[in-house]
């Protein structure tokens, strides 16, 4: 069986001979559909579409000449093949102006038949295929020329002159749809009356602009209006006198309406057809996908602008790299500023020459950890000196790939300030500590001064003079004692370190307090962690900073109340209540590096005020009479000297905590 060839009609009053054709016509590949009579045949045409219709002329009632006429009226472009042994040179050329384009003299073979039905189909197929392509080519060059232009105003005005081109309109005009959806605005127009032009509002609810907005439908207008079925809705919008044809579409964004277009001519008997019609709808939809595009695209210049103003004005300095990050993309102004190259310079520059550590900050965004903070390091001026700044890193993805985004920011001035104020803070404290210092020595020394006098008196008894001796010693055992205690302070001696269980530790301080406890009515808890890991220290400094706290926390209580001990490893990510604590020594550091061991000595006593947490791990600051204000200061510094935190967290009338962090012995 050969391919599929097309469609045939064949109509033959001869059962005998529409059945040859029907057998020989399939057997070339084609779908055959046959018909007795005019009336059927053209019941045939109704129903489907043919390639080709092979009429017999001489038919009883309706010959084939009438059949002719009839498919002529309906305007049904099929060729046609006459089959007829009778027919004179007239009717043949009659039936050729009908639109026969083949003859076949009965009889006829089949062979014949099949060839001349190719022959005509195909010659169909190509003209239908040379007229798709004549009809697309203006098509596809009107939206070339639509789409290529990203100006507003000349999109509009190119709209205009293609339709008045297109359909030979002799008015045309482009309307858009108001953001209330109240009225439509004439954007661009052409042939218009004087009283109308660019900027005119037309509304909505009174003109036949507005009736195809809300309708969704085409509108076309002669002067024979009257025949249509809209007549009643649309009497007081017809045409202006001047006009004869008038034709409105409506401009289509999906489901959304932009707006309409409209064109009109004034010329007698020109009226628009049908075809212009479905031409200016065509029309309509290459303009609203021009027109979305060119909105798009302003909406992505506009935010595009935004950003790289952002970008160039920010006040800190802001550097976007390649994926692989040794290439400038764009730079602000603000970082020409820092770095003291150019714009230009830096675009050519390799990002490494100004910010040496760049590797090294590119490493923490790809390893995700960028957002957790800024990163100090230094930038290369163009001059060749280092700024300090704090630098963060993001990846920002573009399409398939990724790019960095290095924020610069300037903390040369801040360190400066922080330095001064640093300064500040050791001088004030070196003059809190000379005073204190003079005053805890100036008490003994006054002490020694008045017993060295009263022994130069010669006429003392011996006992006096053994009790001033006595004394005198005493006093001298406590500067020494005091001065051992600043010295320890400023230098704690940490010979002797060795790997330390600190749950020992804990058990051998509470074991000397124990008594004491008992007797104030203080309940003790211990949560000691069996399987804790040792500590390297000093084991007697140790104890002392267990027994400093430890007495603190007994001392603040001193109606009785619950001292808690805790020993544990710290968590992977840290302690969760960290930001609660203020550290010893002010300011922020970076946790210790896992693993770390925690002690923690709470009491419920009285607790200490907000203003005065800062202070306690001040030298000689003491809120007890006859403290000397060196225990706090000595933990810290105790603490310090083994590479460890200690934390404070206190509320008034709820107690006291304190933790201290260690690393755990290697």
């Amino acid at each position: 069986m050969s391919s599929w060839a097309g469609r045939v009609l064949v109509v033959d009053d001869d059962p005998q001979l529409r059945d040859l054709c029907r057998q020989t016509l399939a057997r070339a590949g084609f779908v055959v559909t046959t018909a007795a009579n005019a009336p059927m045949a053209l019941e045939a045409l109704d129903q489907s579409s043919f390639d080709l219709i092979m009429v017999d002329l001489a038919m009883p009632e309706v010959n084939g000449l009438q059949l002719l006429e009839q498919i002529r009226l309906r305007d049904i472009s099929v060729p046609i093949l006459i089959a007829s042994g009778v027919a004179s040179v007239e009717q043949i050329a009659y039936a050729m102006r009908l639109g026969a384009r083949g003859l076949l003299i009965k009889p006829f073979r089949p062979h014949e038949l099949a060839e001349i039905a190719r022959e005509l189909v195909a010659k169909r197929q190509a003209v239908r295929v040379s007229d798709r392509v004549a009809a697309l080519r203006p098509v596809l060059q009107i939206s070339q020329h639509l789409l290529a232009d990203l100006d507003l105003a000349r999109l509009y005005a190119l709209i205009i002159e293609t339709v008045r081109v297109e359909i030979n309109a002799e008015r045309a005009s482009l309307m858009l749809l108001e953001p209330d959806e109240q009225a439509l605005r004439i954007v661009a127009c052409t042939g218009l009356p004087d009283t109308v032009g660019i900027g005119t509002l037309v509304p909505v609810a009174h003109s036949l602009s507005g009736w195809v907005i809300q309708h969704r439908q085409p509108l076309l207008i002669d002067t024979q209006v009257t025949t249509s079925p809209w007549f009643a809705e649309l009497h007081q919008h017809l045409l202006a006198p001047e006009l004869t044809t008038a034709l409105s579409v409506p401009i289509m964004a999906g489901e959304r309406a932009l707006g309409v277009l409209n064109a009109a001519k004034a010329t007698p008997h020109a009226a628009f057809t049908i075809a212009d019609q479905e031409l200016l709808q065509l029309l309509a939809g290459q303009a609203a996908v021009a027109l979305e595009n060119v909105r798009l695209y302003s909406k992505v210049s506009r935010s595009e602008a935004r950003y790289r103003a952002l970008l160039r004005h920010a006040s800190d300095a802001v550097l976007l790299l390649d994926a692989t990050g040794t290439t400038v993309l764009d730079a602000n102004l603000a970082l020409a500023r820092l770095s003291g190259y150019s714009s230009e310079e830096l675009l050519a520059l390799d990002p490494r020459r100004f910010l040496p550590t760049l590797p090294q900050l590119l490493g923490t965004a790809v390893n995700g950890r960028s957002e957790q903070s800024e990163i100090e390091t230094m930038l290369c001026t163009a001059a060749g000196h280092e700024t300090a700044v704090a630098v963060s890193v993001s990846v920002v993805p573009d399409g398939d790939q990724r790019l960095f985004l290095v924020i610069a920011r300037d903390i040369s001035e801040r360190q400066r300030m922080a330095r001064e104020l640093a300064q500040a803070e050791k001088l004030a404290a070196i003059g809190r500590l000379s005073a204190s210092m003079a005053h805890e020595i100036n008490n003994p020394l006054q002490a020694l001064s008045n017993t060295v006098r009263l022994l130069r008196n010669h006429d003392l008894p011996p006992d006096r003079r053994d009790l001033y001796l006595t004394k005198a010693a005493a006093e001298l055992d406590s500067l020494i004692h005091r001065v051992q205690r600043i010295l320890d302070l400023s230098r704690p001696n940490l010979d002797g370190r060795r790997p330390v269980d600190l749950n020992q530790v804990v058990h051998d301080v509470i074991a000397t307090y124990r008594a004491t406890m008992m007797a104030r009515g203080i309940k003790y808890i211990g949560e000691l962690t069996s399987t804790l890991p040792w500590v390297t220290a000093v084991i007697g400094h140790l104890k002392q900073v267990c027994q400093t706290l430890v007495q603190n926390a007994i001392e603040a209580m001193p109606n009785g109340g619950t001292l808690r001990i805790r020993t544990y490893l710290r968590p992977p990510d840290g302690e969760p209540d960290r930001a609660l604590f203020w550290r010893a020594g002010g300011g922020t550091r970076q946790p210790l590096p896992d693993p770390a061991v925690i002690l923690e000595i709470s009491d419920t006593g009285v607790g200490i005020a907000q203003e005065e947490v800062p202070k306690i791990f001040e030298p000689f600051y003491s809120t007890r009479f006859d403290g000397l204000g060196l225990g706090l200061p000595l933990c810290y510094s105790i603490i310090d000297f083994h590479g460890g935190d200690l934390l404070v967290h206190s509320q008034p009338d709820q107690g006291t905590t304190f933790r201290v962090v260690l690393p755990v012995s290697h």
